[in-house]
């Protein structure tokens, strides 16, 4: 359509103490991606030998606890399964002797997960996971594959066709800008310049002042007045209350579209996270 699509991609380590970081940043509006080793799944599916990895258990049970975590975080969107080191396996009859046991597996356990994977097609062949050649890096056809099929989930999702007002819209790029300041102030002034710059430009200053943030140095959390600063800096709408029904629904927005963070708890109500990486 030659409009432009914007994408924030959270990557998150594999090792054990990322498990319980998972829920803090996935969503339903979320394109899910789930890494493994093709070589060591079939390994322990063919053979029953198991490579323990830094986590110091097997492939599969590693797989398991990351599907079982996208599961419990999120109830819809889709879900991409990737394995590495497709140059270990390059046979496509192995490929299929994956993707068949990791099929079975998941009906036995009856995994919410199957209607949620997107199939990969590979010579002809319907798989639960994409192959991929890590020595090929973008030249490998199944890295393609990927990114195009990345690209058709992102445009296909609903957040994308779905139509925001411009003063939220404008609140997230707002949000943007005050964890990562652009470096050029007229970029800042261009991207701002069809509504009062200056009250936005002034708001950002203030806040990042508060909060003691350096120009080199991403703010990673705000307090939720600041972000009700900000709010009101875009919309021109001055706020009595934190509570105020309108703002909380810009709040609920920016955390669905994973602006922000925002932990809708008496506890950490305050806490408001721009700056997700942080996490």
């Amino acid at each position: 359509t030659g409009e432009e699509l914007r994408m924030s991609v959270f990557d998150l380590g594999g090792q054990a103490q990322f498990w319980s970081l998972v829920t803090m940043f996935l969503r339903n509006r979320s394109i899910i991606v789930i890494f493994s080793k093709l070589d060591e799944l079939l390994n322990e599916f063919k053979y029953g030998k198991k490579t323990k990895g830094d986590n110091d258990i097997s492939a599969l049970a590693e797989l398991g606890i990351w599907m079982d975590a996208a599961t419990s975080a999120t109830t819809d969107g889709p879900i991409l399964l990737v394995l590495t080191h497709a140059d270990k396996v390059p046979g496509v009859s192995d490929q299929r002797f994956v993707s068949g046991h990791l099929d079975m597996l998941l009906q036995q356990r009856g995994d919410q997960i199957l209607q949620r994977l997107v199939k990969a097609e590979v010579h002809g062949e319907k798989l639960l996971f994409f192959p991929v050649n890590n020595t090929e890096s973008i030249n490998d056809p199944g890295v393609q594959t990927l990114r195009t099929t990345l690209q058709r989930l992102s445009e296909q999702c609903e957040s994308v066709k779905q139509l925001v007002p411009l003063p939220l819209r404008l609140l997230q790029d707002v949000v943007g800008s005050v964890s990562h300041p652009p470096q050029d102030g007229l970029e800042q002034e261009r991207q701002f310049r069809a509504v009062d710059s200056d009250a936005i430009d002034q708001a950002i200053r203030r806040v990042r002042q508060r909060r003691g943030a350096t120009a080199k140095v991403p703010l990673p959390y705000v307090e939720l007045s600041d972000l009700a600063e900000l709010y009101t800096a875009c919309t021109s709408r001055r706020l009595h209350s934190l509570n105020d029904p309108e703002f909380r629904v810009y709040v609920d927005f920016l955390h669905l579209q994973g602006a922000i963070t925002h932990f809708n708890t008496p506890e950490l109500d305050s806490l408001v996270v721009i700056d997700c990486s942080w996490l």
